[in-house]
């Protein structure tokens, strides 16, 4: 009885988070309906630490997987979450799913950081940029700190050399205006209809197997040395008899 419940337990573990997770079956995309933040985790509280940057209103965000009020979603190249109730899916594919052109130039060196702000506790400088540097792709903005008197709080959340981090935008001596996306899409009216059950989702099955294995692996040590070990005691008992 005591193994039976041991199983059942196992399986509970590992099987109910499956239940609140629903794959998305293909490329799914969803307009972004009001200026929104884009967070790292599945959580919308508005601290520097979750909000990565802003997600450009009438832009798109890629769908991934939802995890109750929150889309796990790419934008940009960058993978987040956004509140499901300021996207709404489409039905189709879009042909500029980001703010793409967007051209940065540096108008002095400054530090590239992993957090918008420069009174951090601990060092966030991830790289210097020098003057009149262009190979920066641009992913965002976000507003946070002031770092210079009447500087403003805009920060630009980029890429530069492989690394992703924050620049402020008195260093910056020009940035290509981001321009509504005027593309025509049509919304869906179902969205369950398009999620995928993940038990039969291909690359959720193999993810489940493998999150069985540890389940399998504690069921052969409760069963296999105790049927070794009742043998051994059978055959040594046997003997004991036939000697007397």
């Amino acid at each position: 009885m005591k193994k039976f419940l041991t199983i059942i337990y196992l399986l509970m573990i590992i099987l109910l988070p499956i239940e609140h997770t629903r794959v998305y079956a293909q490329s799914t995309y969803a307009r972004i309906m009001t200026e929104s933040n884009l967070y790292r985790y599945a959580e919308s509280n508005d601290t520097i630490e979750n909000v990565i940057c802003i997600l450009e209103k009438t832009y798109f965000v890629e769908i991934i997987s939802d995890n109750n009020n929150m889309y796990k979603v790419k934008y940009n190249g960058v993978s987040g979450y956004v509140k499901k109730n300021d996207v709404q899916i489409i039905n189709e594919i879009p042909n500029t799913p980001y703010p793409s052109g967007i051209l940065i130039t540096i108008g002095t060196d400054c530090n590239l950081r992993s957090t918008p702000t420069t009174k951090s506790n601990k060092s966030n400088v991830i790289s210097t940029i020098y003057k009149n540097e262009t190979n920066i792709s641009y992913i965002g903005r976000i507003f946070a700190e002031e770092t210079i008197d009447f500087g403003g709080t805009t920060w630009y959340y980029i890429n530069y050399n492989g690394n992703y981090g924050y620049i402020y935008n008195k260093y910056v001596s020009h940035i290509t205006p981001t321009y509504a996306n005027t593309e025509k899409i049509t919304y869906k009216s179902d969205n369950i209809s398009h999620i995928e059950n993940p038990m039969t989702h291909l690359p959720s099955v193999i993810i489940i197997l493998i999150m069985l294995m540890p389940c399998v692996l504690i069921l052969l040590i409760l069963y296999w040395p105790r049927h070794r070990v009742t043998k051994h005691k059978r055959i040594k008992n046997r003997k004991i008899i036939d000697k007397y």
